[in-house]
C-alpha cells in the first residue's frame, strides 16, 4: 500500500477512473490508483472534492493534515462501530494501574533498548562507548520504576542522552545544539519534528482501523487533542525509523542545510527537500515491516501494523504479555 504525499500550494485533489489524480493549473501533476493507496497526507493548502471525500472514505483510505513543517493538524478515518468489544477492555485496563504501568515499562524500555541498538551500530564510525554508559543506566533502571511519575524521569533522561550522542554523531556543517519541537529552530529539529509527526499520524490512523481509541494511552496522559496511545506506541519506532533515517540522509549528503529556509523563528524544509525525506520516510517504513517482537502469536505481521496487531491480543487476553519491537 502506497501513500500519497500533496505538497503544492493550490492543487486540487479529484477522483477519476479509480485514479486519486491531483490537479495544479488544470494539469494532472501527481497521480495513483485507489487500489494500492493507503492514506493521503495534506502539507499544503489543497482542495478535494465531495464525491473525491466520499468515495475515499468508502474505501478507507485516510485523509490526513499536516502544516508544511509536520505539525498535525487532524485526519479523516472512516469508523465503522465493529470493534466495541477491543475498546471496553482498552478502558478496563486503562484502569488498572498495575497493568499501566507494567506496559508503559514495555513502551520505554524498547525505545531504550532500540537507542542503543541504533549507537552500537555506529560505534565503527567512532567511539561512543562511554556514551552509552549512560543509557544503559537508564534502561536498567526503567524496568524497576516503581510508578508512571518516576518512569517519565527516566524516559525523560534517556531522551536528553541520546540526542546529546545524535549531536555528536553528525558530520560535516549540521548543528543541533538540543531537542526543541515548535517551532524547530534549525534543520535537524525540523527533520525530528516532521519524522515523529509523520511516524504519529501514520501510527494513529492504525489504531482506529484496528479499532482502538488513539486518545487513550497507557503511558502518556490523556489531554484533548493528543493521542496518547499512538505517542505510547510509537515510542520504541523514533530511534530505528526516524531517527536513523535522519543520520542516513544527512551524513551522506542526501540532504544539505542550504535545502532548509528560516520563515520567522522557524526552520523548514524547502519543497525539493520535502519530497526526498517523505520519500526516504516511507522507505524506511517499508524496510521496518519485517521487524517484528518475537512472540508466540503466530500472527505474521511486523512493523507497526504487527505492534497493533500485538497490542489488541493482549488487552483481549489472548496474549500475556506485550513485547517491544527489537529493531
Amino acid at each position: 500500500m502506497s501513500v500519497l504525499y500533496v505538497n503544492d500550494y493550490g492543487a486540487s485533489l479529484g477522483v477519476q477512473n479509480e485514479r486519486v489524480q491531483v490537479r495544479r493549473d488544470r494539469k494532472v501533476v501527481q497521480e495513483m490508483p485507489l487500489l494500492h493507496l493507503e492514506r493521503i497526507v495534506l502539507m499544503a493548502p489543497a482542495n478535494i472534492t465531495q464525491p473525491a471525500v466520499r468515495l475515499l472514505m468508502e474505501r478507507g483510505i485516510d485523509i490526513v493534515y499536516l502544516s508544511p513543517n509536520g505539525t498535525f493538524y487532524g485526519q479523516f478515518t472512516r469508523g465503522d462501530g465493529a470493534h466495541v468489544e477491543l475498546r471496553l477492555a482498552q478502558f478496563r485496563k486503562f484502569h488498572d494501574n498495575s497493568f499501566r504501568l507494567r506496559l508503559a515499562k514495555t513502551f520505554v524500555a524498547g525505545k531504550i533498548a532500540n537507542m542503543l541498538a541504533l549507537w552500537r551500530r555506529q560505534l565503527r564510525h567512532g567511539d561512543l562507548k562511554a556514551n552509552l554508559e549512560p543509557l544503559e543506566r537508564l534502561h536498567a533502571q526503567a524496568a524497576r520504576a516503581p510508578s508512571l511519575e518516576t518512569l517519565l524521569g527516566f524516559e525523560g533522561a534517556a531522551t536528553a542522552c541520546h540526542f546529546k550522542i545524535l549531536r555528536g554523531a553528525l558530520h560535516g556543517e549540521w548543528k543541533f545544539e538540543r531537542r526543541l519541537h515548535h517551532p524547530s529552530p534549525d534543520p535537524i529539529n525540523a527533520m525530528l519534528s516532521l519524522g515523529y509527526t509523520l511516524l504519529y499520524s501514520r501510527m494513529s490512523g492504525l489504531l482506529q482501523m484496528h479499532g482502538l481509541d488513539p486518545f487513550l494511552g497507557f503511558f502518556h496522559e490523556p489531554k484533548r487533542g493528543h493521542a496518547a496511545l499512538a505517542s505510547d506506541m510509537i515510542e520504541e519506532w523514533r530511534g530505528p525509523i526516524v531517527d536513523a533515517l535522519l543520520l542516513k540522509i544527512t551524513n551522506s549528503r542526501q540532504i544539505a542545510p542550504a535545502d532548509f529556509q528560516k520563515s520567522g523563528r522557524e526552520c523548514r524544509m524547502k519543497r525539493d527537500a520535502l519530497k526526498k525525506f517523505v520519500l526516504a520516510f516511507e522507505q524506511r517504513l517499508q524496510e521496518q515491516k519485517a521487524v517484528a517482537a518475537h512472540h508466540a502469536s503466530g500472527d505474521p505481521v511486523g512493523g507497526l501494523e504487527g505492534q497493533v496487531r500485538q497490542l489488541s491480543r493482549v488487552l483481549l487476553g489472548k496474549q500475556k504479555e506485550y513485547t517491544p519491537v527489537t529493531a
